[in-house]
């Protein structure tokens, strides 16, 4: 069902509620509310905070959203990725309205969780159970947005009560290590809040563990091991997650919510305008094989990179599961070179009626991530030779169908950084990751560059400058503030 709530502009542009998308988010009824009305008893907050669920879909919801550009940021894809207004190739600039949407849709969820923040206590709550779990997710929620503008645009301007617009062009921008301070209080308030775990019609809500194992990325991407490694350990203690026996089914919709899904995003199918279309786009416009998708494809449909198709070992399972190569479209004609991905393809609970109808989650953090950063984590802050670290990553690799590496393998911590990188590559090919991984090894600019050396990426024609581990501000954003002293272009664009 629809909720729609008119707020007061909180950041430069009123916000609209859009369709939840589990069974949570479809508890709520149809209802318009203005700030005079809303935010004063317990089902207000509870349709407060779907509407910040809602907006943390958009990022991921249709074939044009911030969870494909990361990919076609990276050398997970072809620099040919359509529609990405030069991303693929770093040529892109301030104008980019894939940047302009993330940066919109991260502060709606920001302006959002601050609304529930900011008037929850005075709230008429017959439960308080109720009322700390509900503050907790709009704080897990807006740690998650700054986190991602963090990592990505630098230092943001940070927002954590409701302004009005004048008040707003007044904040200036933080630094990036400020921004992840902010994000670090935030997710340590949502942990004292947050339930340990959600169950039956609130299955895909924020839990204690999933607001720890965003911590720990943070923690990872500042180089703080020392400090991840407890987040990690709790998560992996608390007996509710478990690395899906089959690497089909952590992403297959009847695994939606299973011990493998850690933190996901929500979508249901059944034609209720809570699909998403994004499985859709992966696959391209004409295409015509309904065992692997009941109807065509996109034009936003991005080619998988040959380094990324060659990445994966001989006999690795993950490959075949995550990439097609070759294809035929409604007239017959063959493509047997490109190579498309199919990673969220895997129904068997749900068939999508149409192309916006997929009932497949998308993920934030798996379990996976959760134990093979803690295996990055035992590593930078001592090499054990057969030890835990070793351990997990064969695990990982017997999943796969993969022979488990041996400490010659693996002799010294620089030999086991290198391989876990390897690890993590195939493992979480197509999921959002790379590109942050990339750029925390410090490792952006060379593997891009190498990338674009080779003859089928340009040749040496396109190329990524040091400032480019940022994105730019965008330039309506920009615009809006007209303020250089409060808000500025990051160097180099």
């Amino acid at each position: 069902m629809k909720l729609r709530c008119i707020i007061p502009f909180s950041l430069l542009a009123a916000i609209t509620l859009l369709p939840g998308c589990n069974d949570f988010l479809k508890l709520t009824p149809d209802s318009e509310y203005s700030v005079a009305g809303a935010y004063k008893t317990e089902n207000d907050f509870i349709q407060a905070i779907v509407g910040v669920y809602a907006q943390q879909q958009n990022l991921y919801a249709s074939n044009s959203t911030w969870f494909r550009a990361l990919s076609v940021r990276s050398d997970e894809t072809r620099n040919n990725a359509p529609y990405s207004e030069g991303m693929s190739r770093f040529i892109d600039d301030a104008t980019n309205p894939l940047l302009l949407g993330a940066w919109n849709n991260f502060y709606r969820v920001i302006a959002l969780s601050n609304e529930v923040i900011g008037r929850i206590d005075n709230g008429s709550f017959t439960n308080e159970t109720s009322r700390s779990n509900i503050k907790g997710e709009a704080f897990a929620l807006r740690a998650w947005a700054y986190w991602n503008l963090g990592w990505q645009f630098g230092g943001v301007p940070l927002i954590d009560r409701v302004l009005t617009v004048e008040e707003t062009k007044q904040v200036k921008r933080s630094s990036q290590e400020e921004t992840f301070t902010f994000a670090e209080r935030d997710l340590k308030e949502a942990i004292s809040l947050l339930p340990e775990k959600w169950t039956g019609a609130n299955s895909g809500r924020i839990t204690r563990y999933a607001a720890k194992s965003l911590l720990a990325r943070l923690y990872m991407f500042r180089k703080n091991f020392s400090a991840a490694k407890p987040e990690l350990e709790s998560v992996m203690q608390s007996g509710f997650y478990a690395m899906e026996a089959d690497y089909r089914g952590c992403f297959a919709d009847s695994k939606d919510n299973g011990p493998e899904r850690v933190w996901e995003i929500q979508f249901t199918g059944g034609q209720m305008g809570e699909g998403q279309a994004f499985s859709t786009g992966l696959l391209p416009e004409g295409f015509n094989d309904k065992s692997i998708m009941p109807f065509s494809g996109y034009s936003t449909a991005m080619e998988v990179s040959q380094p990324m198709y060659d990445a994966y070992e001989p006999g690795d399972k993950r490959r075949d599961l995550s990439i097609l190569k070759g294809w035929k479209n409604a007239q017959g004609q063959s493509d047997t070179v490109s190579k498309f991905i199919v990673k969220y393809l895997h129904y068997d609970a749900y068939t999508p009626q149409t192309q916006n109808d997929w009932a497949i989650n998308l993920p934030v953090v798996r379990y996976t991530d959760v134990v093979m950063m803690y295996a990055e984590a035992l590593n930078e802050t001592g090499y054990e030779a057969n030890g835990e670290a070793l351990k997990i990553l064969n695990q990982v690799r017997a999943r796969a169908g993969l022979t488990a590496l041996k400490v010659a393998d693996v002799p010294d911590q620089d030999a086991f950084r290198k391989a876990l990188m390897k690890e993590r590559r195939v493992e979480f090919a197509f999921e959002g990751l790379r590109w942050t991984d990339l750029i925390r090894w410090g490792l952006a600019k060379e593997t891009m560059n190498a990338f674009f050396m080779r003859p089928e990426e340009g040749n040496g024609l396109y190329a990524m400058r040091d400032h480019q581990v940022l994105f730019p501000i965008p330039f309506e954003e920009l615009s809006r503030y007209n303020d250089l002293s409060v808000l500025w272009q990051n160097e180099g664009y």
